[in-house]
């Protein structure tokens, strides 16, 4: 049986579309190998058909892919932490800017305090 690749299309769109009787096996009692042997056959002439080249060439494209994709992971997580980096580096500058203002803050009242105090103890003297 000569398998193009429009006779193929069609076989595949037959399938999802529900116009093969998939479920006749069951009705025989057959079992289910038969079934995925045939799906089995399918997808490797399919892949066979459908191979942008040869095996050499589709491994060279593969690993080329992976090493691509493993290059981008790597620079989007260099990324991620060199912005995680200047994110704990300005929240550090933040607390250390808040730790200053309350201590400020904090000096300041202590002096007013004194000053009251010392002010209302020499008004009452």
């Amino acid at each position: 049986m000569n398998l193009d690749s429009k006779k193929a299309i069609r076989i595949a769109r037959a399938i999802l579309a529900g116009d093969v009787d998939i479920e006749a096996p069951r009705r025989r009692g057959y079992s289910n190998i038969p079934l995925f042997l045939a799906g089995l056959g399918t997808g490797l002439a399919l892949g066979v058909l459908f191979a942008p080249g040869s095996g050499e060439e589709t491994r060279m494209y593969l690993a080329d892919s992976a090493r691509q994709g493993l290059d981008k992971a790597k620079a989007k997580g260099e990324e991620f932490s060199r912005r995680a980096q200047d994110v704990v580096t300005r929240g550090k500058e933040a607390v250390t800017r808040g730790k200053e203002a309350v201590s400020e803050s904090v000096d300041a009242a202590k002096q007013s305090a004194k000053q009251a105090y010392y002010g209302e103890k020499t008004n009452v003297s």
